[in-house]
């Protein structure tokens, strides 16, 4: 373990996006947030600033619990909607996009100095990619992504392919649960890459269900890819050798593939897509049942909350050392003591 001095000790390079995702509230996202920003100017990198969704508020909307506030670095510039209060003393005012939130459209504005805000931003990914070029447009060298609480989408590589993500004692008060759920998170987000031949066949189609049998391609234009069980043991036929999936996946696929002799290969947009409890993507990995993805998700590190409210939570310095040796070679920081396993 060691001081996080400076962002090379995360990673070589320094993205020109990067997605902070939380497992559930209260894990530390926004205490992650506000750290990544200071490391990055430090070093004199030019940053932008925006959400998907809300952040920012002092009180949570759903548990009223205190929170903390976004703080913004000097320079930062900042794109946030325009019925979020903004003292015009401690911003410049740059632009107005068209892109629409409930709150109304996006500003993007540029901190004076040291400064907290509420960011309020799109929800639809294509808005927050159009919105990430603006940025750029207005010279941002690095944006800062504050993604939706426990919305795995917010992890789009489409929109970062790079992602830090926050876990902690909130999601279990047990270090070997915790321990347990979050590396079925980070496996999930980081499940290899498919062959060219897939994504090729993928680009070519808007079926939601790709099916490959005797070396012949079928298409199933279903509603959802969220299928039941026993809706996917239809499509599995047992000449089935590919899959396709457009779309999130469940526990039905899973559920399907565990009862199938022969497994096909299953191909999936990326990481973010993946909602298979913890139990059954387990009994996946005990089978050699793989799930590859089109575009791949880099996860440059998760941080780590040791405590939860109203109780005095697991001990950090033991919490550090477990997490990092169940998720090297993944770094594993406590943003708080400002050390890295």
């Amino acid at each position: 373990m060691k001081m996080m001095l400076n962002w090379n000790e995360i990673s070589v390079t320094t993205p020109k996006a990067l997605t902070i995702i939380g497992m559930a509230k209260n894990v530390g996202k926004t205490v992650t947030l506000n750290y990544i920003q200071k490391v990055l100017h430090s070093q004199g990198i030019a940053l932008g600033l925006t959400s998907i969704g809300r952040d920012g508020e002092s009180f949570d909307a759903l548990t009223h619990l205190a929170k903390p506030s976004i703080v913004v670095q000097p320079q930062t510039i900042v794109a946030t909607a325009e019925k979020v209060s903004i003292d015009p003393n401690r911003w410049d005012y740059l632009q107005k996009t068209d892109i629409w939130t409930p709150l109304g459209n996006v500003l993007i504005l540029k901190a004076k100095f040291v400064n907290q805000v509420v960011l309020a931003g799109p929800s639809r990914n294509e808005d927050v990619r159009q919105l990430l070029q603006c940025l750029t447009r207005w010279g941002t060298r690095c944006t800062l992504v504050d993604g939706a609480f426990d919305r795995q989408s917010s992890a789009d590589p489409l929109i970062s392919g790079q992602i830090v993500l926050a876990t902690g004692a909130t999601l279990s008060r047990d270090i070997e649960e915790l321990l347990r759920i979050t590396a079925c998170r980070v496996e999930q987000l980081t499940i290899p890459n498919c062959n060219k031949d897939y994504a090729k066949r993928y680009n070519q189609s808007s079926a939601k269900v790709l099916v490959n049998r005797h070396s012949q391609w079928q298409e199933y234009f279903v509603k959802t890819s969220l299928l039941s069980s026993a809706e996917w043991l239809t499509v599995l036929k047992d000449d089935c050798t590919a899959l396709i999936i457009r779309g999130a996946v469940g526990d039905g696929i899973a559920q399907a593939l565990l009862k199938k002799q022969q497994i096909p290969t299953v191909v999936v947009q990326d990481g973010s897509k993946i909602f298979i409890t913890v139990d059954l993507w387990r009994q996946l990995k005990a089978r050699n049942i793989q799930i590859q993805a089109l575009q791949p998700i880099s996860l440059l590190g998760v941080t780590i909350n040791p405590v939860y409210p109203g109780g005095k939570g697991i001990d950090p310095g033991v919490l550090l050392q477990k997490m990092g040796a169940a998720l090297a070679p993944i770094p594993v920081m406590d943003v708080v003591q400002e050390i890295k396993f």
